[in-house]
């Protein structure tokens, strides 16, 4: 299976997110190939600082999880390749340029973004889904 994964996935996935890990492993582990705007590179890190902060985990485990997410092998697309139809995306839905990204890789990819996020969710129903629905049964 081939998607395009929003960073939360890969977020509740590395910090045990109670509500979300066990879906996000599950798809994770039936996901072919992962694509993501390069933004989500800049979004995970801001996650695992934000752990760091609030005292969820240590720096130097933050770190180790961080290398984790590297291990995933997400291919990553330049953020300018799809700026310009995100930014239409984003004023047309009111959902942010940093959603909008993600959605439109997955509408040149033909392929569904799994996200956790209601907004995205609720705003294009048609490209964005749950990832435990896109998990084989």
């Amino acid at each position: 299976m081939k998607a395009v994964v929003d960073t939360n996935v890969v977020a509740y996935l590395l910090l045990g997110t109670d509500r979300f890990v066990e879906e996000a492993r599950s798809f994770m582990s039936a996901l072919d190939e992962a694509w993501a705007p390069a933004l989500w590179e800049a979004e995970l890190v801001n996650a695992l600082w934000m752990a760091i902060r609030h005292h969820v985990l240590p720096l130097d485990e933050a770190a180790k999880r961080l290398a984790l997410a590297d291990g995933l092998a997400i291919h990553t697309v330049p953020n300018r390749a799809l700026w310009q139809a995100a930014l239409v995306r984003a004023n047309d839905s009111n959902v942010a340029v940093y959603d909008t990204l993600f959605v439109e890789l997955a509408v040149r990819e033909r392929v569904p973004l799994a996200t956790f996020d209601g907004a995205v969710l609720k705003a294009f129903p048609d490209i964005a889904v749950r990832p435990g629905s896109l998990i084989p049964k």
